[in-house]
């Protein structure tokens, strides 16, 4: 699923255990895109962070993994902070069509929610996608 809120696109996979995309994760993540956007200019082009977060609001609560750089905003579903890899950055950037994967995971996220870098504020205040309410 596609999703466009506040100028910036989200990718969402829909999660294993649940058969639907992960809209805990798409809070978060939104949450996290909010909070590099009031930074934005303070930080450099390699900028980084990674860290994990307890999805709630759902079902079946899980720990997710999170990655922010100035490039966008990756979050992986249903992992423990011992699982991260840079495998799943190779994933994500399989997913967002940049890149190729090869190789085992050690543990294979249950859902995604990826975002692309903020877009430009569009001329026309309209976004290219549906977005959700």
């Amino acid at each position: 699923m596609i999703v466009t809120r506040n100028g910036r696109t989200y990718s969402l996979t829909q999660c294993r255990h649940r058969h639907q995309p992960c809209l805990s994760g798409l809070s978060v993540i939104e949450h996290l895109a909010d909070s590099a956007r009031s930074t934005e200019g303070l930080m450099g082009p390699d900028f980084e962070m990674q860290g994990c977060v307890r999805l709630t609001g759902c079902s079946r609560p899980c720990t997710a993994l999170f990655r922010l750089t100035t490039g966008g905003l990756q979050l992986f579903c249903d992992l423990e902070p011992g699982d991260w890899s840079p495998g799943l950055v190779r994933l994500a950037e399989m997913l967002e069509g940049g890149g190729s994967f090869a190789g085992a995971l050690p543990a294979e996220p249950a859902a995604m929610v990826l975002a692309s870098a903020p877009a430009r504020p569009s001329r026309t205040g309209l976004q290219p996608e549906a977005a959700l309410h």
